[in-house]
């Protein structure tokens, strides 16, 4: 009998909680963080740079070996001079990415110019 009592009880108040009012969520926070995109070495959470300024990061880095280099815009010695005014300038007359050539014709710069982030200098 008592154990009847029991589930009773606990029958009641199971039933009488299941109608009580909840709190209404949590508000949105003002701050929206990214989402973490990788596990960097270090197992912490990295998060992705845009394309776009991995380019721009290793396109100013290029510039800057060819400088120390004393290379012209191209790669090649300063002074060089190249028919129709540009070594980018192929068969179909098309204009290519300089930076691209520089890196096709410099595997070293890119090597240097393409580390990874966090990476240190080489």
């Amino acid at each position: 009998m008592a154990c009847a009592r029991s589930v009773l009880v606990a029958t009641i108040l199971a039933g009488g909680c299941a109608g009580a009012p909840r709190p209404p969520p949590a508000a949105p926070s003002a701050v929206s963080l990214p989402r973490s995109s990788s596990l960097a070495p270090d197992q912490q959470p990295g998060f992705a740079v845009p394309v776009g300024a991995q380019l721009s990061e290793r396109n100013r880095c290029v510039d800057r070996e060819l400088v120390e280099r004393q290379l012209n815009d191209f790669g090649d010695p300063e002074g060089t001079t190249y028919p129709g005014g540009s070594p980018l300038l192929g068969v179909t007359g098309r204009a290519g990415d300089r930076h691209e050539y520089v890196l096709r014709h410099h595997p070293e710069i890119g090597v240097t110019c393409t580390q990874a982030l966090g990476e240190p200098e080489r």
